[in-house]
Order: structure tokens, then C-alpha cells, then sequence
């Protein structure tokens, strides 16, 4: 039974039933005639079926209420639920502002957005609002009273609320405003989603969108059938296509023709096998020029793991090829005269004998270049090395590599030279190109050279042989007097390997002490020609060969660097050993020391003297400095400053070998120097050689007029003493007076 009548209904159809059952019920029993007795009885059995028939009625009806709020209350049930799940499903929760009580409703989602508890969180406005990101706040409760104010039915905002453990998340809230029937706002129900990955998911997009709008590199994006849905402006830049232009057409638009089949299965193949390759391609542009890229290729697989899209990231690498080809040249070749260098001259020497051909291999190296650079400058010698370089390149034929090796180097390499003489018939061309005079800013300069030459295959079959058997035949053409050329034999490998092996025992003479120092006494010519001091000579007193001439390992120890260390050790030797003499009573005024040039030009020498003279204890005015001639015209300048260091520590000086090198008198009278020493080659022709007694007097003339003392060296004769003497020259050295010895031998004549 179902009652589907409202509550006035019903109430009315009682009332009408319940007067038709009075009515009715009295007329039947009046017309029935009953006694009074059981008209009493029958009257009790009517009221009661009538009470019975009501509750009856009344049960019915209640039970029938009972069962529809059951089933109301089941629906709401399942409406919540599913509201709930939806919500939870989108992680988003629900709040309800009750605008009558004032109160909020956060659902326990809204709340674990946030990290709290629905107590945690609390139940009012407040809670909402005291949470909000500074910078946020005013923004969110003035959307939302302008949401009141001007009865928007609908809300949407976006604010920052602050988690429990301090963060604060990106909300996404949406609410709908429901106004009662008098227009004024109700309730203010609504759901909200975090949506803080949401945002930075955005950011990320919003920057990989700038990068790809403004990096330098390419970009291209094709579909899975390698149709172009995407390019970037730098794109545009390299290739000269305009969006517009390429999208919906193949990369195959951009082929150079340059690659052939095999390079692309190749790209595919890695494509296929490891979703990248990455390399160099050559491609086109839409002006039609071919040009380099450094490219790489990657394919972009869908959640489902299907190929979607093919990404390619590429640069213009035109000017790095350039570069690199500058860089190339620039290693390989000299960057003055613009010849092969070392580098690429070696290589071509390889070449050649790999490809087993004859030829000849030529080391050409300026004769006395040292000179005018130091006297005309460097920018004079580089020009002169151009043009040198010009005159010897314009000479020769292109099969022939001509290469600058360094300094005033060159090489040259023919390998057109099957025999000696056509390798002799070159180098004399060479000599005869390098006869006629340069001409430099107005100054006529004439060079010479020697060249050292070496056969192969016979001289060898490695570019490190070749080389330094022509770098053997070259020192024998220097030692021949130069400008003239010289072929490698084996004797010349022999010496050097003797050179090396001496070179290796002097170092460790050095540290045995095996050299000597030797006194070589210095007379006065006039009078009775007594010995007023000495100089001190190294000498080596080899453990196998005995005592080695100084002609044999000064050079190499020059060439190789130890004679700085051989002058710190005769210093100190000397100094020690005049300190000696003094003891002892004997009488010299001086003793003399070499300083080679080496040691001259670190700079260093006043400090190395000043520190033997405090160490030894030597009286600084019995010490004397020989300083060579050339020495001191490598640079003039510092040279002054150098030598007026030494002076003022109070030691004498001199010029050694004067004569040989190219002094100016300007500079020569600015020295603060004691002595002039006549080199002995002007001596030895004394007094017969006119030429040699031209420049001896010369030399003591010179001497006199700036007031020096003159020193002669070499004297071996009586005749040669005497006329020096009449020359006026005052002082004398030689076998003629004595040979050079040791401490102990010379004692007695430093006593006599």
C-alpha cells in the first residue's frame, strides 16, 4: 500500500471518513431498534472497531514514511559517496561557507592538501585567509568580496596556501555563490585542486618554449612519417626557410647531394637500434649553398611506446670548419714567411719515404744572421727572413718542399734527386740565389749560407735520421768556413755519438770534481817584466783520458749550457785560492776570471761575485772580470747596467778578445772597464803580418786614448813582447812568459 497524498489530504479524507462512520453507524443502529443495553454494547464495539481501523490506517501510512526516508537517506548516501569518490578521484577537495552561522566546511581532502586534520584546520574563514602567501592575499579576499558585492554566480582564483611543514602549494578553486530569496548571498560552496606540479610543470613549458624560440642551434620536429609540424626561428636564421615554407613537407628538401646511400642507412640504423646518432652532415640551404652542421637526431616514443615524432638539433659549423682550417694552416705552416714549418716538413719527408723514392733532404742555415739582427733589430731580420724565404721559393720548382724550420733555419726536400751531384748541382743554386744583396728600408744586406745535405733512402729511412744526418753535414759545413754545403758520411755519426757521450761525462765531471783550475801568470812588458797576476783557465782532468783540451769541451759545454755553471765553480775556486796566496804572503795584484756570455746575460753575475767575495773573504780590488767583447754588444744597455753593478762592488774589469766583435765606440767609452785584451789572433802574425800589427796598434792606441790598460794575449816570442811594448801596450800573456798550470807549480814564479 503506497499513500501518495500530502499530509492535508489525508488529514481530510480522516475527518470525511471518520463523520461518514458516525453518521452512519448511529442511523444503522437506530434503525436496528436495539435496547438501550445492547445499543450501549454495540455503540462500545463501533468506537472500538473505529479505533482499531485507524491505527491500522495510521501504521500504514507511518510505515509507508518510514520506508521512504530509508530510501531518501540510502540516496543521499550513495549521492555522497559518489561525490566523494569523484573529488578524491580528482584530488580535489570541498569547502562550504555557511554565510548564516559564518562557518566553513573543509572537507578532510581540502584539508590533506594542506598536510592537516579537518580539527587541525579549523572551521572558519580565518583559517583560510591566515594561511594565504603574502603575496597572494590581498589579491584572494578582494576577488572574493568583489564576488559578494557583485553577486557573480560563479568563482574561479588561483593563490598559494601555506602547507603544515611550511611550503606553500598552488590552489586552483572553483565555487559557486547561492543567494536566498531575497538576493543576499547564503552559502558560498566550492572544490579546490593543488595544483603546484600543475605550475611548475607550466614553468618548465614556458622556459623549454623559450629556449627552443631563442637558442642558436636549429630545431626540427617531424611526425612519424618525417613530415616537418615544428621549426624554431634559429632554424629560419641558418637555413633561410621560412616556416611556412618547409612545414608539412620531408627533411629530403635540405639533401646536398654530398652523402651517398650508405650514409644514411647508417643514420637510420642507429636511429632504429638507439633512438639518436649524432655527427657532422652536410645539408642545403635555400640560397642553393652547401654547407656543414653538427647534428643530432633523436625519436620520441608515446606512453604506449609507439614512434610519434623524430626531434632534430643542429648548428652551422661553417665557421668552425673555417677555423679549423686556419688552425690547420697556421700549425703546419711558418707565420712569417708563410713556408711549411717544421711540422709539415716532416711529414712531407715521411711521405716520401714511405712511398720509397730518392731524393735529398737540405738544411740551410744563415751564415752570421745573429749579427744583423742584433745590429739592425729583429723587425729588419724578419723582413730579410721573408725575403729570403720569397727569393728561395720563386727559385725553385713546385716539387720541391721548401719549409722554414725556426730562427734562420730552412729545409728543403727533392725528391727529384736520384744521384749526389744533382743534390750538389741544388745547394750551389741554392749559395748563388743567396749571393745577390737584399735591399731593406734603403740598406743593402748581403747573407750567405751553409747547407748540410743527406741522402735517402741511403742516409736513412726515418725523418728523425734524415734530419739529424743533414743537421751532422751542416755543422761540418760551418766548420769547413761556411757558405758552402757539406754530404753526411758516418764518421760524422760517430762524433756526434762521441759528442753526446763527452756531453754526458762532462756533466758528471762537475759533480766528481774532476775539473782543475790552471793559473796562467800576466807580466808587465816594460821593466823587469814581473808577474803582477794571473788567469784562471778550467781544465778537466778526465779519469780515462787524461787532461782534455779546453778546445774540446768549452764549445760543448757552451752549446749545452753547463759553462754557467763551470765560471760559478773557476769563480769560486779562483777567489778562494787568491785568498790563499795572500795568506801565504805572496804578492799578486789580481786574479783573472772568465765570464762567458751565458753567464753575463741571466742578469744574476753581480750577486753570484758579491756572494763568493763574502763567502771566500777576497779583497773585491783583487778580483778581475774578462768579460768577451761580444758579450756585451748583444745588448749594450743592460750590459752597462750590469757591469756598473759589478764596478761599484770594487771588482776590476776587462774586455776579453777585443778585436773580434763589432763594437761601437760610443758604447765602448760608456763602459766602466779597466782593460782592453788584444785577442791573440792579431798577435800571433806579430810583428811581421802588417795587417795584425795595423790593428794592434789600432787596439793599443784606442786602449790609451780612453785610458784603459791593454792586455795582450798570445805572446810567444821575445819579439813579439818587445813590440808591444814599443806599441805601448802594458801588459802581456803567453807561453813565452808561461804556460798555464797549476796553484802548486806556479807558486814558485809567483815567488821569484
Amino acid at each position: 500500500m503506497k499513500f501518495q497524498r500530502s499530509p492535508l489530504q489525508l488529514t481530510l479524507l480522516y475527518l470525511l471518513a471518520a463523520l461518514l462512520w458516525l453518521l452512519c453507524s448511529d442511523a444503522l443502529l437506530l434503525g436496528l431498534g436495539l435496547d438501550r443495553d445492547h445499543l450501549a454494547r454495540y455503540q462500545l464495539l463501533k468506537g472500538l472497531a473505529f479505533i482499531l481501523f485507524t491505527g491500522l490506517l495510521l501504521y500504514c501510512v507511518l510505515r509507508q514514511y518510514q520506508h521512504q526516508q530509508l530510501l531518501i537517506r540510502r540516496h543521499i548516501k550513495h549521492s555522497e559517496e559518489r561525490l566523494t569518490l569523484a573529488l578524491d578521484s580528482a584530488q580535489e577537495g570541498l569547502w562550504d561557507w555557511d554565510m548564516t552561522s559564518d562557518r566553513v566546511f573543509y572537507s578532510g581532502r581540502y584539508c590533506s592538501l594542506l598536510g592537516y586534520t579537518p580539527e587541525q584546520f579549523g572551521n572558519s574563514r580565518a583559517a583560510w585567509e591566515e594561511r594565504l602567501h603574502p603575496d597572494d592575499r590581498e589579491q584572494a579576499i578582494q576577488r572574493v568580496q568583489n564576488l559578494f558585492e557583485q553577486r557573480t554566480p560563479y568563482y574561479e582564483g588561483t593563490y598559494r596556501l601555506r602547507h603544515q611543514n611550511g611550503d606553500y602549494r598552488w590552489l586552483l578553486a572553483r565555487g559557486q555563490l547561492l543567494l536566498d530569496e531575497a538576493g543576499q548571498p547564503l552559502r558560498f560552496i566550492g572544490t579546490t585542486v593543488d595544483i603546484t606540479q600543475r605550475r611548475a610543470d607550466e614553468d618548465s613549458l614556458r622556459q623549454a618554449a623559450a629556449v627552443f624560440d631563442s637558442t642558436q642551434e636549429g630545431v626540427l620536429v617531424t611526425d612519424r612519417h618525417q613530415h616537418i609540424v615544428h621549426v624554431n626561428p634559429a632554424f629560419n636564421r641558418i637555413t633561410g626557410y621560412s616556416a611556412e615554407e618547409v612545414l608539412g613537407k620531408t627533411p629530403v628538401l635540405f639533401k646536398s647531394g654530398r652523402h651517398d646511400r650508405a650514409f644514411y642507412q647508417s643514420l637510420w640504423h642507429a636511429l632504429e637500434q638507439r633512438g639518436s646518432w649524432s655527427g657532422e652532415i652536410w645539408n642545403r640551404r635555400k640560397s642553393g649553398e652547401v654547407f656543414p652542421m653538427w647534428q643530432c637526431l633523436r625519436s620520441i616514443h608515446d606512453e604506449s611506446g609507439n614512434l610519434s615524432h623524430y626531434v632534430a638539433v643542429f648548428s652551422d659549423i661553417s665557421a668552425l670548419k673555417r677555423s679549423q682550417h686556419e688552425l690547420d694552416y697556421l700549425a703546419h705552416h711558418d707565420p712569417l714567411t708563410t713556408l711549411p714549418n717544421r711540422l709539415l716538413f716532416g711529414e712531407r719527408i715521411e711521405q716520401a719515404v714511405q712511398r720509397a723514392q730518392r731524393g735529398a733532404l737540405l738544411l740551410i742555415d744563415l751564415d752570421h744572421f745573429k749579427i744583423i739582427n742584433e745590429s739592425l733589430g729583429h723587425n729588419t731580420g724578419d723582413q730579410l727572413l721573408k725575403l729570403i724565404g720569397e727569393r728561395l721559393a720563386g727559385s725553385l720548382g713546385k716539387q720541391l718542399t721548401l719549409a722554414r724550420l725556426g730562427g734562420d733555419e730552412f729545409g728543403l726536400l727533392s725528391t727529384d734527386c736520384a744521384q749526389a751531384a744533382q743534390a750538389s748541382a741544388l745547394a750551389q743554386r741554392l749559395l748563388e740565389c743567396l749571393a745577390e744583396p737584399f735591399s731593406i728600408q734603403g740598406e743593402t744586406l748581403f747573407i750567405g749560407a751553409s747547407i748540410g745535405i743527406s741522402l735517402f733512402p741511403d742516409d736513412g729511412d726515418s725523418v728523425e735520421q734524415l734530419l739529424r744526418n743533414a743537421d751532422s753535414a751542416l755543422f761540418r759545413a760551418k766548420s769547413s768556413g761556411r757558405q758552402t754545403f757539406s754530404f753526411y758520411s758516418q764518421d760524422m755519426t760517430i762524433l756526434a755519438r762521441q759528442r753526446v757521450k763527452l756531453e754526458a761525462e762532462l756533466r758528471q765531471a762537475l759533480e766528481q770534481d774532476q775539473l782543475r783550475v790552471y793559473y796562467q801568470p800576466i807580466h808587465h812588458l816594460s821593466g823587469d817584466r814581473r808577474m803582477l797576476g794571473v788567469e784562471a783557465l778550467v781544465r778537466w782532468q778526465h779519469p780515462e783520458r787524461g787532461l782534455v783540451p779546453p778546445g774540446e769541451f768549452i764549445p760543448m759545454a757552451e752549446d749545452s749550457g753547463l759553462i754557467g755553471a763551470i765560471d760559478t765553480w773557476v769563480l769560486e775556486q779562483a777567489c778562494a785560492q787568491m785568498c790563499d796566496w795572500q795568506t801565504r804572503g805572496i804578492e799578486l795584484k789580481f786574479v783573472a776570471v772568465n765570464v762567458s756570455s751565458r753567464l753575463f746575460s741571466r742578469g744574476e753575475l753581480d750577486l753570484q761575485v758579491a756572494r763568493v767575495l763574502a763567502q771566500t773573504g777576497l779583497d773585491p780590488a783583487h778580483l778581475e772580470l774578462e768579460v768577451t767583447e761580444s758579450a756585451v754588444m748583444d745588448d749594450p744597455d743592460r750590459a752597462l747596467e750590469l757591469l756598473q753593478h759589478l764596478r761599484n762592488l770594487g771588482v776590476r774589469l776587462a774586455i776579453d778578445d777585443f778585436g773580434t766583435g763589432y763594437s761601437s765606440l760610443a758604447r765602448l767609452k760608456r763602459l766602466p772597464v779597466d782593460k782592453l785584451k788584444l785577442d791573440q789572433s792579431f798577435v800571433r802574425g806579430l810583428p811581421d803580418d802588417p795587417e795584425d800589427a795595423a790593428i794592434a796598434r789600432a787596439v793599443v792606441t784606442l786602449g790609451r786614448s780612453l785610458g784603459l790598460h791593454v792586455l795582450a794575449e798570445g805572446i810567444e816570442q821575445e819579439q813579439q813582447a818587445r813590440f808591444l811594448l814599443d806599441l805601448g801596450c802594458d801588459f802581456g800573456q803567453g807561453y813565452w812568459f808561461g804556460h798555464p798550470q797549476p796553484a802548486d807549480q806556479l807558486l814558485p814564479m809567483a815567488t821569484a
